[in-house]
């Protein structure tokens, strides 16, 4: 009896993760529909066939970082700097450091020099880790969302289905 009540027990969990999950990528579709680019998204595309889940692409790509961002917070800027540095990694390279200045000046506080090296060399280093271990992988990263479960979080993730910088520059 009570192995039935374990495995009903898990089946119930499963069933809740599920539907955290949906719920989170419901909010994630209407948050990029509202957007400033919204429109161009109108007929938005959840686990397209034949494609791998982004979701699963960036946790993994993340995962040596975790241990360094414990509470929810600090997890959210990490996936955030991840995304920057993914979607750096995927744009032409006599760009990317530029883009990178741009987008630190935004970020930096105070002008800190500290802080902005620390931010640019952290950033490299994941445009690095993306180009040699996640290479095969061109989707740029439009929006995600991170929603705790306890312990855990779920991810979900809204990208474009091939890089189109990689697809206009093949024509």
């Amino acid at each position: 009896m009570a192995r039935k009540s374990k495995v009903f027990g898990e089946i119930l969990k499963q069933e809740r993760a599920d539907k955290i999950q949906q719920k989170g990528m419901k909010k994630l579709q209407q948050k990029v529909k509202e957007g400033p680019l919204g429109d161009q998204f109108e007929d938005m595309v959840t686990d397209p066939k034949g494609e791998v889940k982004m979701s699963e692409v960036l946790q993994e790509f993340v995962e040596p970082y975790l241990d360094l961002a414990p509470t929810p917070i600090q997890r959210q800027q990490l996936f955030d700097l991840a995304v920057i540095a993914w979607n750096l990694a995927l744009t032409p390279e006599n760009n990317q450091q530029s883009v990178l200045d741009y987008l630190l000046q935004d970020i930096s506080k105070d002008d800190d020099p500290f802080f902005y090296k620390e931010m640019r060399s952290f950033i490299n280093d994941l445009m690095n880790r993306k180009q040699e271990l996640f290479d095969e992988h061109k989707r740029y990263i439009v929006d995600f969302q991170l929603q705790d479960v306890g312990k855990k979080f779920h991810l979900s993730v809204a990208s474009t289905l091939s890089n189109p910088i990689v697809a206009n520059s093949a024509d």
